[in-house]
């Protein structure tokens, strides 16, 4: 039975004094499967926490646990055999004060049961689905304080973070050895963690793209401004632990209790911009590398992302991986990743180093490289990014350098630049709920909603939802939904058909309430390979980016592509002002001719300083056209866009780069190869592919194939059960008003000609169907272009490639 916080609150103090150690460890996961890995070879400590370990100022001594629970008294470990309880209250002493934590598990931090891999001595691969993992870590309040928070783990030993203002943060750790022991408090402004550096690789930068025109006008451009942005969003994310990561640990049950601590921590910082983070997956690599780490962390990082696309990704579905190491990259830099790609099979992942045996350090560096991916990029210097914290000006987590301070909060910068990203198009797999959670008994207050409950707004202190009754987690008398949902509006449900998403771009895809639920539906975009941008690029996972679009992007409004001349000289010569990437050793490739559009960005622009990152040199070029007296200048510009570039900024996948041709992979191929094309012919001329490879039927169509005309006003995408019944219930009224008609007729015509016919009412407003997109055909008129420079029997003094196919209008037929 479903119980309330109040009802299944257990009572755990932690009192000054004792200093013996009576807390056991955590019974292990799959411990019949697990076991053996602590001696296995590879798996032992080839590395101490003693050796990292720096000083910490502690608190307090000794602390010694106690539960009160059903008016007894109990130790830890004489609850611990009966399970971890769902509530928690600790009774913790920071700078002399008595503090009470209140704590509700997370459940919603692994979602349902996280996939474990790890590796066999003969390189067998061991795959545990749906691991049950001890739910040991809890969110809450410190009581009497409204804006605190406190993130712990009870894993091994009591861990976390606990935050009772913006001013005063603590950090909870255990001592080297010490994995059961009483904690070792810290001030967060007295933590001595090692000063590093972000290596920014280079970005993937988002189209600019005004919201969508809508007849309700600017209201309801602001009502999806803000549902855009208030909407939670859930990254689901693997973690993936090097041959040095596990060889730093004793045994897999201590790395997989630091991962899940680490990911506590990451969920606890995200939450304030409305973005949760759930573990889905924890890899281990405990016999070998599967990559080659190197201490340039590009180079890992290149590494790494090809590994995660061909490897981890078609067998464990996520939205980002990160890569922990426990080898040191060169300099003071500590990880890397790429802005603007999560939720791209590409890109969506970052390298990390695993700098201190805190895992607040850790955590904040992960947190930082997670950021860049979802396109937050570093605060600006000085106190123009402030954030909350102990040091306003160097406690945000997206600080270039940190110093010995690691990042608690994000800036408001930040949270601007995560606005900007959302309605520029990022992010759709976000939008997805989390998967079924495993059968386990309901908490009411962990705002998570569970089996019997009906809603959960978190704590008496916290809920603020008008429809939910925050002791039972139940819907009050007259409410049909919770308000936390977008097709939620006073209690009530929307009705079906309302959009409670619109399109966030040229490739994104409206969706609307189902009726019957306060959630909006997963977020759905167009297919690979449907036109956008007017046909100066095609849509790759959801994102539009034409080569114009992307230089505004780099430079801002008024930028435009350079001339195709100076776009292959540039990149045809492999060096930092033009190129197709980086080889595994480093040093920059040259564009073969027909790929030159599909490497560096070349643009015309008009200011000295990119939008992004800084011009390090700029060099400018005159090239002569053979027997012309035309003269193209051309400009060459190094961009600076951190600490150490691992790549620069090459042409997204999508962009068309001549007739019929768009840039996969850095090289011009056919846009056939996208099976757009195939998957449109199922729709039969009225209707889109979306990402799920499903027919978008026009307005008028019926799915699952738009083969059928109906009279129905609204644009459907295919769900088969239920487009078969509506198309049934159509079918049933249509036959129903012919049988109707006919027979009053019949009967006007036996009462004479005098008889009138009522004019038959109108049906409810259409909804919107989707982008209504005409054939766009070789020679459409593009975006405003650079200097027309036609390449018919000329070529540029430097070079003696024909470009005429470059120069040619590359719009893209829509089939």
């Amino acid at each position: 039975m479903q119980e309330s916080f109040k009802q299944r609150r257990a009572w755990l103090c932690w009192e000054p004094g004792g200093s013996k150690d009576i807390r056991t460890p955590p019974p292990s996961p799959g411990a019949d499967s697990l076991s053996t890995l602590s001696g296995c070879p590879g798996v032992s400590a080839g590395g101490t926490e003693e050796e990292q370990m720096r000083p910490e100022e502690a608190l307090n001594g000794p602390l010694e646990p106690q539960i009160l629970q059903d008016n007894l008294t109990l130790s830890l470990a004489e609850v611990l055999p009966t399970g971890l309880p769902e509530a928690l209250r600790i009774k913790l002493e920071l700078d002399g004060e008595s503090h009470i934590l209140e704590l509700l598990q997370t459940r919603e931090l692994v979602s349902g049961r996280p996939t474990l891999v790890w590796y066999q001595p003969d390189g067998t691969r061991v795959v545990s689905e749906g691991h049950t993992l001890e739910n040991c870590c809890y969110q809450g309040r410190v009581q009497g304080h409204t804006d605190s928070w406190v993130s712990v783990c009870t894993c091994s030993g009591l861990r976390g973070l606990v935050i009772l203002s913006p001013e005063r943060s603590y950090a909870l750790e255990q001592r080297p050895g010490g994995l059961q022991g009483p904690p070792v408090i810290s001030r967060i402004q007295d933590l001595l963690l090692p000063g590093h550096t972000c290596a920014l690789s280079w970005p993937a930068p988002v189209p600019i793209q005004a919201p969508p025109e809508h007849p309700t006008g600017q209201h309801h451009i602001r009502r999806w401004r803000r549902d855009v942005v208030t909407e939670t969003k859930v990254v689901e994310l693997v973690i993936v632990a090097d041959h040095s990561e596990v060889r730093r640990y004793r045994d897999f049950q201590h790395l997989l209790n630091r991962t899940l601590e680490v990911a506590l921590l990451l969920d606890t910082f995200f939450r304030p911009l409305n973005v949760r983070v759930a573990l889905v997956g924890l890899e281990a690599w405990t016999q070998h590398d599967l990559i080659e780490i190197s201490q340039d962390p590009g180079l890992t990082l290149d590494s790494f992302l090809h590994w995660r696309q061909t490897d981890l990704l078609p067998r464990l579905p996520h939205d980002s991986a990160q890569l922990v190491t426990a080898t040191s990259f060169s300099g003071p830099m500590v990880g890397m990743a790429i802005q603007n790609s999560i939720c791209s099979p590409d890109f969506s992942g970052g390298v990390n180093m695993d700098h201190s045996t805190s895992i607040l350090g850790v955590a904040s560096s992960i947190a930082h490289e997670l950021g860049h991916s979802l396109g937050l990029g570093h605060d600006s210097p000085g106190n123009s990014c402030p954030c909350p914290g102990p040091a306003p000006a160097k406690s945000c987590i997206m600080e270039a350098s940190t110093d010995f301070l690691p990042g608690l909060n994000f800036s408001n910068c930040s949270r601007q630049a995560l606005e900007k990203a959302l309605l520029g198009g990022m992010g759709s797999c976000l939008f997805e709920r989390l998967s079924g959670l495993p059968s386990m008994a309901s908490v009411c207050g962990n705002m998570l909603v569970e089996p019997g409950e009906q809603c959960d707004c978190g704590f008496p202190d916290d809920c603020t939802d008008p429809c939910c009754d925050y002791f039972t987690c139940q819907l009050r008398p007259g409410a049909q939904c919770a308000s936390d949902g977008l097709c939620c509006q006073n209690c009530q449900l929307r009705p079906a058909g309302w959009q409670c998403r619109p399109p966030r771009g040229d490739c994104d895809l409206p969706e609307f309430c189902p009726g019957d639920s306060s959630q909006c539906p997963p977020d759905i975009s167009l297919g690979d390979g449907e036109p956008c941008a007017g046909g100066e690029a095609v849509c790759v996972h959801g994102h539009c980016a034409s080569y114009a679009q992307q230089c505004q992007a780099l430079w801002g409004p008024g930028a435009q592509p350079a001339p195709p001349p100076c776009v292959l000289t540039a990149n045809t010569r492999g060096n930092a002002f033009g190129n197709c990437g980086r080889s595994p050793g480093g040093s920059y490739v040259s564009c073969a001719a027909k790929n030159a559009m599909c490497g560096q960005l070349q643009c015309q622009v008009g200011r000295a300083q990119p939008l992004l990152g800084s011009a390090r040199d700029l060099h400018w070029e005159v090239l002569e056209a053979n027997g012309t007296q035309l003269k193209l200048n051309c400009s060459r510009v190094h961009l600076d866009l951190g600490n150490d570039v691992a790549q620069p900024l090459l042409s997204l996948p999508g962009t068309a780069c001549g007739p019929g041709l768009v840039c996969l992979d850095h090289r011009c191929q056919p846009v056939e190869i996208l099976g757009a094309q195939e998957c449109r012919s199922k729709c039969h001329g009225h209707g889109v592919c979306d990402s799920n490879r499903q027919c978008h039927c026009e307005e008028g169509w019926a799915p699952p194939d738009c083969i059928t005309h109906i009279r129905a006003t609204s644009s459907l995408t295919t769900g088969l059960p239920l487009s078969l019944l509506l198309l049934l219930v159509l079918v049933l009224l249509g036959a129903s008003y012919w049988h109707r008609a006919r027979l009053r007729q019949r009967l006007c015509q036996l009462k004479g000609p005098s008889c009138q016919y009522r004019a038959a009412q109108s049906g409810p407003p259409e909804r919107p169907g989707p982008p209504q997109r005409a054939p766009l055909m070789p020679g459409a008129k593009a975006e405003k272009q650079s200097p027309a420079w036609t390449g018919e029997g000329q070529s540029p003094r430097r070079g003696s490639v024909e470009l005429s196919e470059l120069a040619k209008p590359v719009a893209l037929k829509a089939g």
